[in-house]
Parts: structure tokens; sequence; C-alpha cells
């Protein structure tokens, strides 16, 4: 597979890490979306089956921004039983790969329109739907804000699980309702 096939393959695959619910902005139609990555450089690794963007990292698509130091994606061959039928042999060559995970390092900074996610890293599962910040983590929507070391956040599940550190306490800012008769 050529390398130019393989970068564009794993930034639409990437993008699949949008394509849940909470995070997602992808067309319900399925229709392509207008993607632009722009990094320093790129690194593809056969042997290691990754692709690696790295310098001040920069994916942008309507309703969605992240920026971070350096981009991991991490991919997997698909056995021949998992991928589509009646391919000619240079579709065969694209559905042979498929993307396990991302991982965002450095400064990382997400956004889906209110919806706002900061850490010193972020890693995505893509067949799980999960999603971690790590380090100084943040994860802002509308009025509600959580901090801690860790946020795993399984999008899927509609799950959160924070953390803190022993010397920083989990903090949670939420704008609740007034009460009624309350002025």
């Amino acid at each position: 597979m050529s390398l130019q096939r393989l970068f564009w393959l794993a930034f639409s695959v990437l993008l699949a890490l949008f394509l849940v619910p909470g995070w997602s902005c992808a067309a319900e139609d399925d229709e392509a979306i207008p993607t632009r990555i722009t990094a320093e450089r790129l690194r593809y690794s056969h042997r290691d089956h990754q692709i690696e963007f790295i310098g001040d990292v920069r994916v942008d698509r309507p309703n969605f921004q992240l920026r971070s130091e350096r981009l991991v994606v991490l991919l997997r061959t698909l056995p021949r039983e998992a991928r589509p039928e009646g391919l000619s042999p240079e579709q065969d060559m694209e559905a042979q790969v498929d993307i396990e995970k991302m991982i965002a390092l450095g400064q990382v900074f997400l956004k889906h329109e209110d919806r706002v996610g900061h850490g010193d890293m972020a890693t995505y599962w893509v067949d799980q739907g999960v999603l971690r910040l790590e380090g100084n983590a943040r994860v802002e929507e509308g009025g509600t804000r959580l901090e801690g070391n860790v946020i795993t956040l399984n999008v899927e599940e509609r799950e959160v699980d924070v953390q803190g550190r022993t010397d920083r306490r989990v903090e949670g800012m939420f704008l609740l309702p007034r009460e009624q008769g309350a002025r």
C-alpha cells in the first residue's frame, strides 16, 4: 500500500474518534467530511504499524479541533474474514488496515462544539469507544467542568471516571438549577 493511501486511510479512521456519542461531529449520512491535518513532520513505520505526526499537530474539521505536540496512530492488520468481500486487490490492501488506538501527547486540546478537553496526554481505544485524558486533565461543557489527574470517558456507555492525585483531589464545577422559591 502506498504511503499516501495509508496516510489518508489513517486519517479517515482517526476521525472515528469523534463518531461516537458525546464527542461526535460526523454527518448522519456518512458523507465525507473535510478534514485538514497539519504537523511539522510525519513518520510512518510499517514494521511498528504506526503513523506519527510530530510538532504542532492540528486536526481541523467542521465543529471539531485537536491540538497536540505529537499524535501517534497505532494500526492493526485485519484478518481476511473481517474484511469486506468482493474488493479489488488495491481495495483489499486498504481494507487490511484498521486503527487500534490513537495517542495525542503534549498540551492536548480537544474541542467539539461546546465540549472541550485538555490534558498532557489523550488516548483513544477505537473498539472500546474509550477516551482517557491524563495529566492535568480537564473536561468542560457549558458551565460544567471536571478536573483530575486522569479522566476516562466511555463515550458509548456515557460513563465518566475521574481520578485525583494524593496532592490534589478531583474537582467538579456544576451549574445546577435554582431551587423553587430561591432568589
